[in-house]
């Protein structure tokens, strides 16, 4: 989360009309929480079906500090070797710059389905991937089946 003080540039859905709005989050910003008061958490995971499991939580703006330290923990259950990966963003409020460059410069991972059900998903996920070029195969899903499906070829491939 944002340090005390500092400030991270946030992309949000405003819902009323689809537009993506940028914001400021920080300690000086009313009704947003920083790091001392509580940390979300983003849940790392190896599934039985030999994919990363990346879950963002719900209703919380991702920071880079957040998806750094998912990051870590992926390289860390990855190895040497590289893997594919379900990213669940279903819910989350927003994601900082921050975060979109930490999850750009992912090196364990060999494709990565991006799953999301709602409009304020793709949007998020639009951001997610409108950054520079993905270091590997990565496309955005609103179907978990078809998400897996996909990663199960790319595996392959």
């Amino acid at each position: 989360m944002a340090q005390q003080g500092s400030t991270e540039t946030v992309v949000r859905n405003d819902c009323s009309g689809e537009r993506s709005s940028v914001t400021e989050v920080g300690a000086n910003v009313p009704g947003r929480l920083t790091s001392s008061d509580r940390t979300p958490q983003v849940d790392v995971s190896l599934a039985p079906e030999g994919h990363m499991l990346l879950v963002l939580p719900p209703g919380e703006v991702v920071t880079g500090t957040m998806a750094a330290t998912a990051a870590a923990e992926v390289d860390r259950l990855a190895g040497t070797r590289k893997m594919p990966m379900l990213l669940v963003l279903t819910g989350v409020e927003a994601l900082t710059r921050g975060a979109r460059t930490v999850f750009g410069n992912a090196e364990s991972l060999a494709a990565v389905a991006v799953l999301g059900v709602s409009p304020v998903d793709r949007v998020i996920a639009n951001f997610l991937l409108g950054g520079a070029s993905q270091p590997c195969p990565t496309r955005y899903f609103s179907s978990e089946q078809e998400a897996l499906a996909w990663l199960r070829r790319k595996n392959i491939d």
